[in-house]
């Protein structure tokens, strides 16, 4: 028994020396842009020493680098796909490397994944409430659903947990951005709702410019709200003082 212990221990130590070697061609292979090989390679030294969680960030990088980005291709979906799934069971197991996470992100994005980026970013802010770089993703994530009403709920969150009156101004201002871009983008919206997302808008702006009154891209939104602004109004008076403002504000902004 002691003896087929110690063969058994022998030949595991063997294995991790075959697995450390294989891992240092894989390298090899990676560096030189020969992804199927670095991949053949990983693989191997993954069959020697199974249990090595950190060689899933090698498996995952190489099918990442089969990967074509936007590609709606069968194999190249596949090779997103198992690029996800390694690097996230490495991720879980060293959720301290940040870069690893920020490849698994870019996967999410370039193949539309954003419910997977948005519980990714979800479990960041669980790890950390005041993640305020997470918070803006999960709204971009929103946004690109089209899920507008959950979107600008992370922006206000965002807006609760920054300190500083430059990163309110901030989000003040990613606000204003976004109800012009509902505003002009959709423009069969009800009129009242229209008009209710414009105002939330210049107001979200104007508490950007109260913070920094030289803010530049505030002022070029506070002008393109108010000619939203005038398009929905039927008293032409009202329509020509918005379109009056908005070439104010625009004004300002080509003095600065």
């Amino acid at each position: 028994v002691a003896l087929l212990l110690l063969c058994a221990v022998l030949a595991s130590g063997c294995n991790k020396i075959k697995s450390k070697q294989e891992i240092k061609k894989g390298n090899d292979f990676f560096k030189a842009a020969q992804y199927q090989t670095a991949l053949a390679a990983y693989q191997e030294a993954m069959r020697l020493d199974p249990n090595e969680k950190k060689l899933h960030k090698n498996v995952g990088l190489a099918y990442m680098g089969l990967y074509q980005p936007g590609s709606k291709h069968p194999k190249d979906l596949e090779y997103a796909a198992k690029a996800i799934e390694h690097l996230k069971v490495y991720t879980e197991a060293f959720p301290q490397d940040k870069k690893a996470r920020e490849f698994l992100v870019s996967l999410y994005l370039s193949t539309e994944r954003f419910d997977d980026a948005i519980a990714f970013y979800q479990g960041m802010v669980k790890e950390d409430p005041k993640d305020t770089k997470a918070m803006q993703s999960l709204a971009q994530m929103y946004f690109k659903k089209g899920d507008v009403d959950n979107a600008v709920s992370w922006l206000k969150k965002r807006l609760e947990a920054e300190t500083t009156p430059e990163a309110k101004a901030e989000v003040y201002y990613f606000i204003g951005v976004q109800a012009w871009d509902r505003s002009y983008n959709f423009p069969d919206l009800d009129p009242v709702q229209r008009a209710h997302i414009v105002d939330e808008g210049l107001d979200a702006l104007n508490k950007a410019l109260q913070i920094k009154p030289d803010y530049f891209e505030a002022l070029s939104y506070v002008n393109l709200l108010y000619r939203e602004k005038a398009k929905i109004e039927a008293d032409p008076a009202k329509k020509q003082e918005y379109v009056d403002t908005a070439n104010k504000y625009l004004q300002q902004a080509l003095e600065l």
